[in-house]
């Protein structure tokens, strides 16, 4: 008779099928429930949150959203081992980053000295959340994602920059995406572009604190966007 498994070789297995999964496709999707359930927890606690999260970040592993006590059971978490990051407080909606950024002149912080909101190329029913200029006449594409950005963002603003380029032949445009989530989608996306695309592509969160409205623009850096495969 084969002896029992012991709670963390039940839990080392778990990580194992786990980690298959993220090396085959990138990240995998899990239940809050499943994940307590595998670390043998029949209630959750702030000290078996904060033991789940220890051992996830031992193991290499980011959780999207991060694994906190206020997601309900039934929530969805992605695991992977791509370096997820949100740097502060997100806003509650995508309106409310773009009235922030337009009303305190954040663009700016990005080199860009003025902009058009909800611009609208010509020819085009697509609307750029802000189309941009810089002091030496260069176009920007600034398009702002609350949470996370993922494939379709990158494919919008890169959509966008080639509408831009209609209107501006002789112009270079610079690309710009900014979101408030550092995620696995997103670095692929990236990854996936021509050398061109990318040299022009940048990538920033943004860094914002209710308690005091203080904001910032970080880029993501080379180093995190290659470890998404």
């Amino acid at each position: 008779m084969a002896a029992k498994k012991t709670r963390q070789e039940k839990l080392d297995s778990f990580f194992e099928s786990l980690q298959k999964e993220i090396f085959k496709n990138g990240t995998k999707s899990i239940k809050v429930k499943t994940l307590v359930n595998n670390f043998g927890y029949a209630k959750r606690s702030m000290q078996n949150v904060l033991k789940i999260n220890e051992e996830l970040k031992h193991r290499g592993l980011y959780a999207q959203p991060e694994y906190s006590i206020d997601l309900k059971f039934e929530s969805t978490l992605k695991i992977s081992s791509f370096p997820v990051k949100q740097l502060g407080d997100l806003f509650d909606s995508e309106k409310e980053l773009e009235e922030f950024v337009e009303k305190k002149k954040l663009y700016k912080k990005l080199g860009i000295s003025s902009v058009q909101r909800q611009y609208s190329p010509t020819g085009s029913k697509d609307r750029l959340d802000f189309r941009g200029e810089t002091d030496s006449k260069e176009i920007v594409v600034l398009e702002l994602k609350n949470y996370g950005g993922g494939k379709s963002a990158v494919e919008q603003v890169l959509r966008y920059t080639g509408l831009l380029k209609n209107e501006n032949s002789k112009s270079k445009i610079r690309t710009v995406l900014v979101t408030g989530v550092q995620n696995y989608e997103t670095a692929l996306a990236i990854n996936g572009m021509n050398k061109t695309q990318r040299k022009s592509f940048e990538w920033y969160l943004y860094k914002f604190h209710k308690s005091n409205n203080k904001f910032d623009f970080v880029r993501v850096s080379d180093e995190d966007l290659k470890q998404a495969k």
